[in-house]
Formats: C-alpha cells, sequence, structure tokens
C-alpha cells in the first residue's frame, strides 16, 4: 500500500526518524517535509512533534480536505495537552503511555531506537563484556541515585556530566556510547526527565544488553506499553543493586538473561511492525473516525489537573525533588526580571 509520509519538519535531527521508517517498512513509503505545514496529501501520515496548540489554523483547516490521515504525535513526555487536535485526524500513533489515552484510535507505542543506532549482526554475549554494567548520561536527582546503589558493583563504567558545566565533565560521542553498551552484561536505565520511559532502554537492548528498568508500586507503566515482556524491573536501585549482586555469581543465568531478552526484542519489533501496519491500514479505511470524535479528554484546568498527576506516577522521590527545586528557581528568576 502507498503511504506519505509527511514531517512537520526536517526528519534528519529526529531521535525517531530511524524507527519510524523501520515501521513503517511493510508500506511503499514516500517521504516528504512540509514545515510549513502546507503540504495536504491523501494516504498521509503526519509526523508533528511541535506542542499541538501551536499548530496553524491554516494545517487545521487545509487537513479536513485530507482523505486517509493519520498523525505521528511526537515528543510529549510533559503530556502537554491539545489533544482535541486528534479528532481532525482518522487515527493517531504517539509515544508515552497512559491510560487516558486508550482508545481504538489511539495506538501508543514504544519510543524504540535511535537514529544511528544500528543494531548489530553480532551480538557480543555475556562472556566477551568487560563491564557488569555501565551508564552515560547528563546528571539528574534519579541517576545519581542510581550510582549511589551501584557505584560499588564492579567493574563498572559510568561517566555522569554536569549540564551546568560542560567544560568540565567527560562526554561521550555517538560511537563511543554504542561501544560502551556493547561492551556492558547490564544497562541501568533511570527514568527519564519526566517519565520513566527513555531512549536508553531500546539503545541497550539493540546493543544486546541487559537493560534494568525502574518500577512505581501505583502504576505498571511496561506492563501496559509492552504486554508480557521479561524485561527485568524494580521498586529500588538498591533492590537491583542486589539482583545484579546475585546474577553476577551465576554465569548460566546472565546468559540465560541475555538470551531470553534478546530473542524476545527481536521477536517483538517484528509483530509491533506487523500490528502498526494493521493499524494504519484500518485507519486508512476510516475505521476509527467514530472513536476519534467520541473520545473524552481533558482541557483547561481538568488537563492541568490530570496532567500533574500523570506526571507524580512517575516520580521517585529524588526526582520531585529535583522538579520542585527546578520550578522554584525558575519561578524566581522570572520575579527577578
Amino acid at each position: 500500500m502507498h503511504l506519505n509520509l509527511i514531517w512537520a519538519q526536517r526528519p534528519q535531527p529526529l531521535w525517531e526518524t530511524d524507527w519510524i521508517r523501520w515501521l513503517f517498512q511493510n508500506f511503499q513509503i514516500v517521504e516528504h517535509v512540509a514545515p510549513k505545514f502546507d503540504l495536504f496529501r491523501n494516504n498521509s501520515v503526519y509526523i508533528l512533534s511541535n506542542p499541538l496548540s501551536q499548530l496553524p489554523s491554516w494545517f487545521l483547516h487545509g487537513i479536513k480536505r485530507v482523505h486517509g490521515k493519520g498523525l505521528f504525535h511526537l515528543a510529549d513526555e510533559s503530556f502537554t495537552g491539545g489533544y482535541e487536535i486528534y479528532s481532525s485526524f482518522d487515527f493517531v500513533l504517539r509515544n508515552y503511555h497512559s491510560t487516558m489515552f486508550n482508545n481504538d484510535g489511539i495506538r501508543t507505542l514504544p519510543l524504540g531506537f535511535t537514529s544511528n543506532t544500528a543494531s548489530q549482526s553480532h551480538i557480543p554475549p555475556v562472556a566477551e563484556r568487560r563491564f557488569l554494567w555501565s551508564f552515560a548520561g547528563a546528571k539528574t536527582a534519579a541517576r545519581v541515585d542510581m550510582f549511589k546503589n551501584l557505584q560499588k558493583v564492579e567493574p563498572h563504567k559510568c561517566y555522569l556530566f554536569d549540564n551546568r558545566k560542560p567544560n568540565q565533565s567527560k562526554r561521550l560521542g555517538r560511537a563511543e556510547f554504542m561501544a560502551l553498551l556493547s561492551d556492558s552484561v547490564f544497562s541501568p536505565c533511570p527514568m527519564g526527565n519526566t517519565v520513566l520511559e527513555s531512549f536508553r532502554i531500546y539503545e541497550s537492548l539493540e546493543m544486546g544488553c541487559i537493560p534494568i528498568l525502574e518500577r512505581r508500586r501505583w502504576m505498571s507503566y511496561y506492563d501496559c506499553l509492552m504486554p508480557d515482556h521479561p524485561l527485568l524491573t524494580f521498586l529500588s536501585w538498591r533492590e537491583a543493586r542486589q539482583f545484579v549482586q546475585a546474577v553476577s555469581r551465576d554465569g548460566p543465568r546472565m546468559i540465560a538473561y541475555q538470551q531470553e531478552i534478546a530473542e524476545w526484542w527481536r521477536s517483538y519489533k517484528v509483530k509491533l511492525r506487523t500490528d502498526v501496519t494493521t493499524f494504519v491500514s484500518l485507519g486508512l479505511e476510516g475505521s476509527f473516525r467514530s472513536s476519534l470524535r467520541h473520545w473524552h479528554y481533558r482541557s483547561g484546568v481538568n488537563h492541568q489537573v490530570w496532567r500533574l498527576a500523570e506526571l507524580l506516577k512517575h516520580a521517585s522521590h529524588a526526582s520531585l525533588l529535583e522538579r520542585i527545586g527546578i520550578t522554584a528557581r525558575r519561578l524566581i528568576g522570572r520575579m527577578a526580571l
């Protein structure tokens, strides 16, 4: 089936570009770049990472004339709203799970692997990896908490750089980062900026690592996003440390975990691409129009209350205190102007 992929900005800078192209490989794709929101083609998926509330009026007017149109909504990690736009399309693909998006016409997808994260034909086995665990990234409260708990688990390699001191911190290039993952058995994946999920999970899977994920007592995020997954999730980094220490003394058990997770990820990706193909095909035929028209979303104050409650579900104690501090500093800065 012929399908237009219409990027509302140039696709190259996006982390998701390769993943999106991979997901749509079962279609005959023609790509277009339309940063001015002025291209209207039938049988299209519009890829938008801009806040929905900032979409120009002429785009919303023009999209009504398109037959067979879907929205791929990216970068909505903070649940910024504007979801009334969804009803202008025949179906919606998006990232970042929440039960609010449980609708036949909305499909929430994992973030997936980042661009230039090529999966290796040969995945180094556990015995060939130098480090039991590794991490590289900017310093946040969640990541510091992870490091404090895992720092005595050897051998490891960890780079935590401070965004406020860019010239004093060791930053890894893309190739170095992927090489580090390929040389590590476990890959701790602390929560992202506001939600549990991050690209690091899928980068680690592509490199054959065993991801270590955070879990919250009040929310089974990954069970909802990827049902029946075998990924390791823990309520605390202390619990994760105890697990890694125990498994590191049992070579066959580590090998089994790596093989099971690698095989699951390979088969899951294929099934997901098939599911996306079916969903988009049905969407282009108009199967979900009624569902989207009757979807109940929140707006105004109700949305802001829901948004705060939703983000609090993802937060750890450390990340919550950090977010409060950031918000307070911003408010003080505005008051000083």
